[in-house]
């Protein structure tokens, strides 16, 4: 069970809920909505995490630094979908074991897989299980959202001491979010988690001026305090929040809305991350839908005079 140290300075945001006890509530988007970090207690992914463990974590193989950037950040796509790969003849040997037409996936075979055809294929194996895995229990989860898109990310590269932040799509349509969570590494995934977005807006509006961002994309609001007051990814430990320390045992799912809670990662290799896309009509309160939450902060910090 992930253990978990909470913040007196902190508002106590996480719950402890099982399978059983979702689905007997009927979901919970209600909780999500919320702000709430929903930890799938008793439960654990149902898979061995062997292959993922043995696949390569340095890239300085990868040579095109477009490539490299976009295998740290991948989707299951990678493994799972695409244009079957052309197996070497046995009269030739040089080149890779396995050809693929598509570039990312032939650095992810002959850099992640060490040019490895039966640990490619065993990572597949383990990720096609986990994606199936967790799209149930997102049913279980929000069975009144219909999603209009699906990102299944995968994070297989190790990451140290992050920033602490909240994630920014860069997307200014007033959509909703859901994410889930799962650590794939055989060691814990250890997250930082300190204030709800829109509670630490009201703490830090006058002094930052933040009435300066009405009527903006809100995710512009979220980077000038990602980078400019936080860090960003070039300036680290410039904050002193007070945090929630969670650390999440091998294979733990939790959900959380990641543009409401900040996070920071101490430390995590492997993970899954995905995402679906709603609009406010699925949600049990659209007014709780993040750029609705960030409407009134401005709102209500207008209203103080």
């Amino acid at each position: 069970m992930a253990r978990i140290d909470r913040h007196p300075g902190v508002k106590d945001y996480i719950l402890e809920l099982s399978l059983s006890e979702i689905a007997a509530r009927g979901g919970i988007a209600d909780l999500f909505e919320q702000g709430h970090l929903v930890l799938v207690r008793d439960y654990r992914l149902p898979l061995d995490f062997s292959p993922i463990a043995s696949m390569e974590k340095e890239l300085d193989r990868v040579l095109e630094p477009e490539i490299r950037r976009r295998v740290k950040k991948l989707t299951t796509s990678a493994f799972l979908e695409g244009e079957p790969p052309v197996q070497r003849s046995l009269f030739d040997r040089s080149g890779p074991a396995l050809r693929f037409k598509d570039p990312l996936r032939q650095s992810i075979f002959d850099v992640l897989c060490r040019g490895d055809q039966s640990l490619f294929e065993a990572v597949s194996k383990t990720l096609r299980s986990a994606q199936d895995e967790i799209v149930k229990i997102f049913g279980t989860c929000f069975p009144g959202y219909n999603p209009f898109r699906f990102i299944p990310s995968i994070r297989l590269m190790q990451t140290f001491f992050e920033n602490l932040h909240w994630d920014n799509h860069s997307i200014d349509d007033d959509f909703h979010q859901a994410r889930i969570f799962a650590n794939l590494d055989s060691r814990p995934r250890i997250w930082h988690i300190s204030h709800h977005s829109d509670d630490f807006m009201r703490q830090i509006y006058e002094e930052h001026d933040l009435s300066r961002f009405v009527g903006k994309d809100p995710n512009e609001l979220l980077e000038f305090i990602h980078a400019d007051l936080l860090g960003g990814t070039r300036q680290t430990w410039m904050e002193k929040l007070p945090k929630h320390k969670v650390a999440f045992d091998p294979g733990e799912v939790w959900v959380a809305e990641s543009r409401l809670i900040s996070h920071q990662i101490y430390y995590g290799e492997a993970a899954l991350v995905f995402m679906w896309f709603m609009r406010a009509d699925d949600m049990a309160s659209p007014e709780n839908r993040f750029n609705k939450r960030i409407e009134a902060v401005h709102s209500a910090m207008a209203a103080r005079g």
